[in-house]
């Protein structure tokens, strides 16, 4: 068995491949989608559930180009796959969920294209982490960021990373 690290820090055992064994082709590389969608109604009224803006960051969504992001991530099972565009072995979503009971309106919030990509798997409080570690990577591996700070052009504000549902929480509760 082969053991990969995944961006969960977890080992995953991926089987060894012989060249004699069966290898399933992918058909135009697209990925598998989920079938178990919310509807327009549930939609509309899960983008309305702060206000209208994402949960994470409060940017403004527009009605279209959103995601539905799951709070506790649904992590979803993979097939090991042959691609004849990569001419290797690579790992696809077969759109199963692995907690499929976290597949339920109680479990999504409206967010933004760039923070549920920046979110990816990570639980609410693994991604205010990651946020926090920003800063340093910024320092650690742009010259931009360090030229920029020096001359002031960048003041970094040393505060805890609030989401916009936290707010809103607590806003609608001062009301």
């Amino acid at each position: 068995m082969v053991k990969v690290i995944n961006r969960e820090a977890l080992i995953i055992d991926l089987p060894e491949f012989s060249p004699t064994a069966r290898r399933v082709e992918i058909v135009n590389a697209k990925y598998t989608k989920s079938k178990n969608k919310i509807t327009k109604a549930q939609r509309n009224q899960l983008r309305m559930k702060f206000g209208g803006k994402c949960a994470y960051c409060g940017c403004d969504l527009p009605e279209k180009g959103w995601h539905a992001d799951h709070v506790e991530p649904i992590r979803r099972d993979f097939d090991v796959v042959y691609s004849p565009a990569h001419g290797a072995h690579v790992s696809r979503s077969n759109g199963k969920a692995l907690n499929p009971d976290l597949h339920a309106i109680e479990n999504l919030f409206p967010a933004c294209a760039p923070c549920n990509l920046f979110k990816a798997t990570w639980s609410i409080e693994d991604m205010r982490r990651e946020i926090t570690r920003q800063i340093e990577r910024a320092r650690s591996y742009s010259v931009n960021f360090r030229t920029a700070e020096r001359f002031g052009l960048i003041e970094v504000v040393n505060k805890p990373v609030m989401f916009w549902f936290e707010i809103y929480k607590v806003a609608n509760l001062e009301n």
